[in-house]
């Protein structure tokens, strides 16, 4: 899909907040709330916008630990450890990367006890480091703009 300037900042604004009414986000944009309508749906048909969601402070539930792990496995095991991360709900994303490691994986842990259980489970199809996280001094929410490519 070609996006052009005002799908752009659809999708800045809507990462920004992504509860503001249509109306609103087509006043904002200088588009009707039919129109605004129009554009979103064409924007989720596309596959551009996956989904909503809440960003949930993890420390507010109790997890107080994250830790990034990285795996080092064989051609073999990327399937069954995909399979793994799917079923682990400790595990909030996983990516394939290219280098000595195959995974990088980030962990919500509860306690530090339930991080040698993920640990375990995790070693059992290769090589695991872990690496606790001691803060997040950059997360970002926002990313389209950094992305935007200028229009044809």
């Amino acid at each position: 899909m070609e996006l052009d300037k005002k799908d752009w900042l659809i999708l800045e604004a809507l990462q920004t907040d992504a509860r503001q009414s249509l109306a609103a986000l087509g006043k904002r944009i200088g588009l009707s709330q039919p129109a605004m309508s129009e554009r979103v749906r064409k924007l989720e048909d596309a596959g551009v916008i996956e989904g909503y969601g809440a960003r949930v402070n993890l420390r507010a539930i109790g997890v107080r630990l994250q830790a990034l792990i990285r795996i080092q496995t064989t051609h073999a095991g990327i399937a069954p450890y995909v399979k793994l991360f799917e079923s682990m709900p400790e595990v909030l994303e996983a990516d394939r990367v290219t280098g000595e490691d195959c995974f990088i994986v980030r962990c919500a842990i509860a306690e530090p006890g339930d991080l040698q259980r993920v640990v375990d489970a995790l070693a059992r199809h290769g090589g695991v480091t872990t690496s606790l996280v001691l803060s997040s001094p950059v997360r970002k929410t926002t990313t389209v703009h950094a992305l935007q490519r200028p229009a044809r």
